[in-house]
């Protein structure tokens, strides 16, 4: 018998953590890369929850599956790749978050064991998350998340309990089936507030981010759009915060990890242990907070594997990226692929097959009264950043030479911004791909009005908080 468990966090950026040169302590997911296998160069295939998501569980691109915005979900005939492991008898178990949209919040799942934090249907329940947010309403997104921040209780944390000992108890209990158990926490994403001692501890470590309040001329408008202007102190309280949920989130995963080797130990199972990310934060690096954009700290995620069979102690510099997951997790265990994949098996390169190919991460972007497709494309070195509308101002970086990037090369290379382009122009109808997001835009209100008339169900999403005041760390 094989036993898998994924966890999965909200907006961590490996490059804020140990693991990854950062200044968060992550001591389990350390021993995670030392008795596993670890991909440095991972991205998501969209800086975004929700399109990031849908896009993970079906293996396809955000463009493929049409999922490019956080109100829209996948039809429940799409198979994700957790429909093989029913079909091979497996229980498919989320304990805590997904961000699914909608009736269906299953896709796969045979069984829900926690709610979801965030709203779970087509109407934002605007009344009642004021209720119970307090004054943590408007700090989950980019523009608000630096209104509150500090140490002491959090809405992210009290979630984030509830998930993991819902996840224990689980882990604690005899199960007859195999088990693909997905346990989905919020932290390290805003808002930025931490446990007091955490937050306490990282205050004393942090520096201001890179390019702070500095414009980089590759800058156009989608970009400006993006950036968030705060004070130094501002900045600094922010970074300590969302280090101190990193180091928060490594403790959590210390404690499902241990209950799910004991659970395999008893049960004489192989186990495979994962452990990724569905995109990062800048954390103010380049005046901009959150995700939604393609530089490495947004785009970039962690993917750790541990178990049987799974090589010990290495770090692949090899290109993974999100969509990987299903491909990988379905090639350990032996069960059927989803036909029509953009992502693939990683067992190959983690047995030694090196690779060459080309990782795409995209975006839709509003600015200026339209929107704007976005495209990443990653190869060796090179990383290639255009929107549509915007062509003449696309972006080249060498990573190799510039991790930070920096300066933009594309003058500099003209054959391999050749390359890129053509990849871009052949491969990606951005108006084709705008239109269809303004028809399910608008497909998304008729959800909302079909939803008022028939009722709301809001049965799956927590509303469990107690943190509605000022942290006590300010």
């Amino acid at each position: 018998m094989k036993d898998i468990l994924v966890f999965i966090s909200d907006q961590h950026s490996p490059l804020w953590s140990a693991f990854g040169g950062g200044k968060a302590d992550t001591p389990v997911l350390n021993e995670v890369c030392a008795s596993g296998t670890s991909f440095s160069q991972c991205y998501t295939s969209c800086p975004l929850c929700v399109p990031a998501r849908m896009s993970m569980l079906t293996g396809k691109l955000p463009s493929k599956n049409g999922v490019m915005t956080n109100l829209d979900t996948i039809p429940d005939i799409m198979p994700t790749f957790l429909h093989p492991f029913v079909e091979a008898g497996y229980e498919t178990v989320l304990i805590g978050r997904m961000h699914f949209v909608g009736k269906d919040q299953r896709h796969g799942f045979t069984k829900r064991l926690a709610k979801d934090m965030t709203p779970v249907s087509w109407n934002r329940p605007v009344e009642k998350l004021k209720e119970e947010r307090g004054v943590f309403n408007g700090t989950y997104d980019a523009r608000g998340c630096v209104k509150v921040i500090g140490g002491g209780e959090t809405p992210v944390v009290n979630y984030d309990e509830t998930v993991i000992q819902t996840a224990l108890d689980y882990l604690n209990q005899d199960h007859e089936k195999p088990q693909l158990i997905v346990v989905g926490t919020y932290a390290p994403h805003f808002p930025y507030v931490a446990p007091a001692a955490l937050y306490e501890k990282y205050i004393k470590r942090v520096s201001l981010p890179s390019m702070f309040h500095e414009t980089p001329d590759y800058f156009n408008a989608v970009l400006e759009n993006r950036k968030n202007i705060v004070d130094e102190e501002t900045a600094l309280k922010a970074q300590a915060a969302y280090l101190a949920l990193i180091e928060y989130t490594d403790q959590k995963i210390g404690q499902v990890r241990e209950a799910f080797r004991e659970f395999t130990k008893k049960r004489g199972s192989k186990p495979l242990f994962c452990y990724l990310s569905d995109h990062g934060d800048q954390v103010g690096e380049r005046d901009i907070f959150g995700k939604c954009t393609f530089f490495e700290s947004s785009a970039k995620i962690p993917m750790m594997f541990e178990g049987d069979g799974i090589p010990q102690g290495k770090q692949i510099e090899e290109l993974a990226g999100i969509m990987d997951l299903g491909p990988t997790l379905c090639s350990w265990a032996g069960v059927s692929q989803v036909p029509g994949q953009d992502g693939e098996s990683l067992i190959p390169v983690m047995n030694g097959q090196s690779s060459d190919r080309m990782i795409v991460s995209e975006m839709l972007e509003k600015t200026g009264g339209r929107s704007h497709y976005g495209l990443m494309l990653r190869r060796g070195k090179w990383k290639y950043i255009v929107y549509s509308g915007y062509e003449d101002r696309d972006i080249l970086f060498d990573l190799e030479q510039d991790p930070k990037e920096t300066k933009n090369v594309i003058h500099d290379y003209q054959e391999e911004a050749k390359q890129f382009r053509d990849y871009y122009r052949v491969g990606f109808n951005a108006s084709a791909i705008e239109r269809e997001q303004t028809d399910r835009a608008q497909a998304a209100k008729w959800m909302a009005a079909w939803e008022k008339q028939v009722g709301i169900d809001d049965s799956e999403r927590w509303s469990g908080n107690t943190a509605k005041e000022y942290p006590e760390i300010g």
